[in-house]
């Protein structure tokens, strides 16, 4: 590909681009029988000149006219109909020598279905037809359709490189195309490959994520909810339970004596207390109850939809749970009591804060009084055992 044609297709249509290398092919190739038939004539220099022009010039004109229209491609197809018509002027001013004629007629035609499509076909014809007929009545009609064997030959052999080159042309193109679709569908594997890669990354983010939230929002030891987890939590289940005309009970629990399981047995088994405190917790606990650790050695669990009376009788079941339970560490054997407080939405409390506000007055008045027990909101001091 010449540098010039290089430069259009940076800027230009392909139609223009490919009419400019065809038509230079064309208008040498076919320029070279008619030297050879006009030669033994002897027309002068005004017809060379207007030979030279013709076959020489004229295809480089019309690209540099090509080249500074504002529509490259509308430019383009108005050169083929030009050319056509002037091929059709030059058929009809030599007489239509047949492989002459021929090679003009099949070039334009060629050129026109190439660039236009089936409308080329009609096009091509019409406008040969009008050159010729502006020739002859330039030109008195006439028809010598004999040409002698180099002019033949040379008309045959211009036909063919002609289409040739264009098979070659054409063969580029498909080539090039053929490597423009494999290096598409093979960066479009890249990307879908990325994509495939992408969406993995944010499902491992985002797994990574749920399990960042989630450790965040459980404690370490336990493995139950933690205090953060709970602030947002029992905001939402009173709201959901007042919307419902649901009851909300909560128990706050605490284990007697921690302090002194810790300095008796060793913060390690201080720690298998918990957790197994914790784990009997969760084991005893409905799907819809939460169980989080409050604090240090304090348990805190939200029982949805459980009236008072029932939750008070969940409070006694655990604190028996965990005086007939025992703790092994190692070879030790750790027994446990709990101390409970309970208190009730609407009943104690519609807000969370006044909720854990009373649930904590009244198991500070179940350690008060004797550790070991379970203690409503509102019990009267006096009707709890000393």
């Amino acid at each position: 590909m010449s540098a010039v044609a290089l430069d259009i297709e940076k800027t230009h249509h392909w139609v223009a681009v490919n009419s400019y290398r065809v038509r230079v092919a064309a208008f040498a190739l076919v320029g070279i029988p008619i030297a050879l038939h006009v030669l033994p004539r002897s027309l002068g220099a005004l017809f060379w000149a207007v030979f030279l022009f013709q076959f020489m010039v004229y295809p480089h004109l019309m690209q540099w006219r090509t080249r500074r229209a504002a529509q490259p491609e509308k430019a383009e197809l108005d050169n083929l109909i030009v050319d056509a018509v002037v091929s059709g002027a030059w058929a009809a001013g030599l007489g239509f020598p047949l492989w002459i004629t021929v090679a003009l007629f099949l070039a334009a035609l060629l050129n026109h279905t190439i660039m236009r499509g089936l409308p080329g076909i009609l096009i091509c014809p019409v406008a040969l037809l009008s050159g010729a007929l502006a020739s002859t009545s330039v030109i008195a009609f006439r028809v010598s359709t004999d040409t002698d064997g180099l002019v033949t030959l040379s008309s045959i052999i211009g036909l063919a490189i002609y289409l040739s080159l264009m098979g070659v042309e054409f063969f580029t193109y498909i080539r090039r195309l053929y490597e423009v679709q494999g290096a598409v569908a093979a960066q479009k594997q890249v990307l879908e490959d990325a994509n495939a890669a992408l969406h993995d990354q944010i499902s491992k983010i985002h797994d990574l994520q749920e399990k960042l939230r989630e450790q965040a929002n459980r404690d370490s030891l336990t493995g139950l909810f933690n205090r953060r987890y709970l602030e947002g939590t029992l905001e939402r289940e009173m709201a959901r339970c007042k919307r419902e005309g649901a009851p909300l009970t909560m128990l706050l629990l605490d284990i007697d004596h921690f302090k002194m399981v810790n300095d008796t047995y060793g913060h390690q088994a201080g720690d298998e207390v918990l957790r197994v405190f914790g784990q009997l917790l969760l084991e005893n606990a409905r799907t819809e109850d939460i169980v989080c650790r409050y604090g240090g050695e304090e348990f805190l669990l939200i029982l949805p939809k459980m009236p008072l009376d029932i939750a008070r009788e969940r409070g006694t079941y655990l604190l028996t749970l965990f005086r007939d339970s025992i703790v092994s560490f190692g070879e030790l054997r750790i027994r446990i009591t709990t101390s409970v407080g309970v208190a009730a939405a609407p009943e104690h409390s519609d807000s969370a804060e006044g909720l854990i506000r009373c649930a904590d007055e009244a198991l500070y008045l179940a350690k008060h009084h004797g550790r070991n027990r379970v203690v409503t909101f509102g019990d009267a001091i006096k009707d709890l055992p000393g």
